[in-house]
């Protein structure tokens, strides 16, 4: 399913908005969805980012901390 859609002004970023239906199939639609994304030799993947690989990026930047709060 390709889709067009054109980029938006963020700020001084760019971004796009994606439909309700795609997020709702994605189960992104609500307030918490985190995506990961990855740039490939075909563009640009987006994928529902899973809790384990956030907390892991989490816990490796932020280990020291983590650390002091855990005593």
């Amino acid at each position: 399913m390709a889709k067009i859609k054109q980029l938006q002004k963020v700020g001084t970023s760019k971004g796009i908005v994606i439909d309700k239906p795609i997020l709702e199939m994605l189960d992104l639609d609500h307030d918490e969805a985190a995506v990961e994304f990855e740039i490939t030799p075909e563009g640009l993947l987006l994928k529902p980012a899973k809790i384990e690989s956030i907390y892991k990026k989490v816990a490796k930047k932020h280990r020291k901390s983590l650390d002091k709060l855990g005593k």
